[in-house]
């Protein structure tokens, strides 16, 4: 009767999990999150555009907004949003996870691709293959002191018990103020990197935590700048971020004006790939949306290099 029960619970949290989906924030100044479905209710906080938040209710309750003078019909959604590294909630008492309610009219999926793959030999692998050309290196700042003075206007810095001096509030482009978590905050500073307007977090276990203080996406869509390898036009780059395990999480980007969106994920812990591709060995970019790949497979008899290819493909 026991393993029924698991069992059945086993099930119950496989569905609740594949029910929630994931949806990135579109409002460029900031969406407000509701305590309840309506527009009167208590904001309890505000959510910088690019996060990520998991979508787990619909309501069914309607609400008409009005963008750049055209009424626009949205539906109130309960959502799961991150409150941590920076605090999003605006109430005294927060976890990691919080609740709230906001208008799906400024959610879109995180989504926004799809990606065809197949396994290849060896010997097709080696035939294609060429050792990609290395870009410059993205240029970088890793002193805490010169990023300090370099950001004045946009990120203010405090000493730390146990930490030092590190970041404390970041200013956006928008003038929205991302405020660190201090409390609980283990992630040291290891850079800044201009180009990208990235500052580059780690934390324990060697985790990557990131933040774009142009727009204050997090990690999830902006990854860590060392695992940038883009296309031969550069409209296209594999992304990436180190968890604090043993795999790292890759994703892909395109170039839309003068920065990039995320599109879709790729490799570990992955619809695509499962728990099959814990690391790549090889990148390398055959054209704009098709790539090559190579990594190491284990089992419980022995390790093998296995090889691959794959089409990024645009929803519409």
């Amino acid at each position: 009767m026991k393993k029924i029960i698991l069992m059945v619970l086993a099930l119950f949290t496989v569905v609740l999990m594949h029910s929630q989906e994931t949806y990135f924030s579109i409002a460029s100044s900031g969406l407000n999150i509701r305590e309840a479905p309506n527009s009167t209710a208590n904001r309890i906080g505000k959510l910088p555009y690019g996060s990520t938040v998991d979508v787990v209710e619909n309501t069914g309750l309607t609400y008409q907004t009005i963008e750049d003078g055209t009424p626009v019909l949205g539906e109130w959604v309960k959502i799961k949003f991150y409150n941590f590294p920076y605090i999003v909630s605006e109430t005294k008492d927060y976890d990691y996870h919080e609740e709230g309610y906001v208008l799906n009219t400024y959610l879109e999926k995180l989504h926004k691709a799809t990606i065809t793959h197949k396994e290849i030999d060896s010997l097709t692998f080696y035939s294609l293959y060429k050792e990609q050309v290395p870009t410059d290196d993205m240029p970088s700042i890793t002193s805490a002191q010169e990023a300090e003075k370099l950001l004045a206007s946009r990120v203010r810095w405090k000493n730390v018990p146990g930490l030092g001096r590190s970041i404390d509030e970041i200013i956006l482009e928008n003038g929205q103020v991302l405020r660190i978590n201090q409390e609980s905050n283990d992630y040291e500073f290891v850079a800044y990197y201009p180009t990208e307007e990235i500052i580059l977090f780690e934390g324990g276990h060697t985790s990557d935590y990131s933040i774009s203080i142009r727009t204050g996406e997090s990690l999830e869509t902006v990854g860590n700048p060392k695992y940038i390898v883009a296309s031969p036009t550069k409209k296209m780059r594999l992304n990436g971020w180190f968890p604090g395990q043993e795999c790292s999480s890759y994703f892909f980007q395109e170039q839309l004006g003068d920065s990039y969106t995320y599109l879709i994920d790729f490799g570990w812990g992955t619809e695509t790939f499962g728990q099959n591709v814990c690391n790549f060995n090889t990148f390398y970019w055959i054209n704009e949306d098709t790539f090559m790949y190579s990594y190491t497979a284990y089992s419980d008899e022995q390790t093998t290099e296995k090889y691959g290819t794959g089409q990024i493909t645009k929803l519409k």
